[in-house]
């Protein structure tokens, strides 16, 4: 049977909660560079040393947000795939294609937290950098499967440069292989998973903080043309 929590460990996690929706907020109002745990504090009308006994620094705060948010963007990219045809490959990567899309632009604090440099280089505990990397590797997952699923269905495009990566890439990808879920991803998938995760990305952040003009993005149609002629160049919807 599932231990229910005491009043106390409620009041707990609800203040918790509170801190965590405090710093948020700040991150939004002022970026992540200037929030300090003594605004936090002072929002909440706490004393720091009170607060401290919830978060050992502000690392420790800042890290929880980053995996909070991190594996909710993997989950709504996990949740797209849901009762999709296995073998509609173009349609799943089109699904999540438009879900990282749409919890980015639901999202832009967070967003902004997990890929900005502004003050979001924290010093990890080993603890916290395993649940780090599983939750980064739940989106990329994702990706990766769809690829690999067309692939092994004869129904993926893959450029010949990327069978043979340079070493540089080859490091990095390398790293990547000791927390994935799986560790028979052929090079090439993984490769081809990551280049295409990037041009995505890339498209968000430009409709989020870019200098094009905001009417090109529309409703997301300028996403969704590049999307499907992204599907087409690796031959996913043959």
């Amino acid at each position: 049977m599932e231990k229910v929590p005491d009043r106390r460990e409620r009041r707990r996690q609800a203040t918790v909660e509170e801190i965590k929706d405090t710093a948020r907020r700040q991150i939004a109002e002022s970026g992540a560079a200037s929030f300090s745990m003594g605004a936090v504090a002072r929002a909440m009308g706490m004393t720091p040393p009170a607060l401290y006994r919830y978060f050992e620094n502000r690392d420790a705060l800042l890290a929880g947000l980053v995996i909070e948010a991190y594996d909710s963007m993997g989950e709504a990219m996990e949740t797209a795939l849901v009762g999709l045809p296995e073998d509609d490959h173009a349609g799943r990567y089109l699904a999540l294609m438009c879900a990282y899309r749409t919890w980015g632009l639901t999202h832009p604090e967070a967003l902004g937290l997990m890929y900005g440099a502004s003050g979001t280089d924290v010093e990890l505990s080993e603890e916290q950098l395993e649940r780090f990397q599983n939750a980064v590797m739940r989106s990329t997952w994702a990706v990766v499967q769809v690829l690999w699923a067309a692939h092994k269905a004869g129904r993926l495009v893959v450029p010949s440069q990327y069978h043979e990566p340079p070493a540089t890439v080859r490091l990095a990808l390398d790293w990547m292989y000791t927390v994935l879920p799986a560790q028979d991803v052929p090079l090439p998938i993984l490769t081809l998973a990551l280049t295409t995760w990037i041009r995505a990305d890339g498209l968000v952040r430009q409709e989020l903080h870019g200098y094009l003009p905001e009417g090109l993005f529309g409703d997301g149609d300028f996403f969704d043309m590049e999307s499907r002629v992204l599907a087409e160049w690796l031959g996913l919807a043959r």
